[in-house]
């Protein structure tokens, strides 16, 4: 059996990690979101975020709603991403996620990335995730 312990070292939302993202999440409703600002060390292109930190990025909001809004801790099994447009270094983005169906342990999550000034779609995505039993917790 695998054991999934949490150090705080995720990459994406772990306050331990000097390097990381250090994401915090708001529940609103059904709906949990993010606030962040890609900076130059995260781009692709020259002064464009790559597009797998912006993957990430909703990956680790869509897996964060179970476990923000009901304590039910999941794994990502598929995620299907669209990148809708561009986004330059340095602009802040919403990342917002609901759940689209649960079925026992199977969850649909789907989630947006928007520009925070103009709502601009900037990404898309569906993730497919799995509830992780407690007994594999480990804090």
């Amino acid at each position: 059996m695998t054991q999934w312990i949490d150090d705080r070292y995720c990459f994406a939302c772990g306050e331990k990690n000097p390097i990381g993202m250090h994401l915090k999440f708001t529940i609103n409703n059904n709906m949990i979101e993010t606030r962040y600002v890609f900076p130059k060390e995260l781009q692709g292109y020259k002064d464009f975020v790559h597009g797998g930190m912006i993957s990430l990025l909703l990956d680790e909001v869509m897996v964060n709603l179970p476990w923000q809004k009901f304590k039910i801790p999941v794994v990502t099994a598929e995620l299907k991403i669209k990148l809708r447009k561009p986004l330059k270094v340095g602009e802040e983005i919403i990342a917002k996620a609901y759940i689209e169906k649960q079925k026992g342990r199977v969850f649909i999550i789907k989630g947006k990335v928007i520009k925070e000034k103009t709502d601009e779609l900037i990404a898309e995505a569906e993730a497919i995730c799995f509830k992780v039993e407690a007994e594999q917790i480990k804090p």
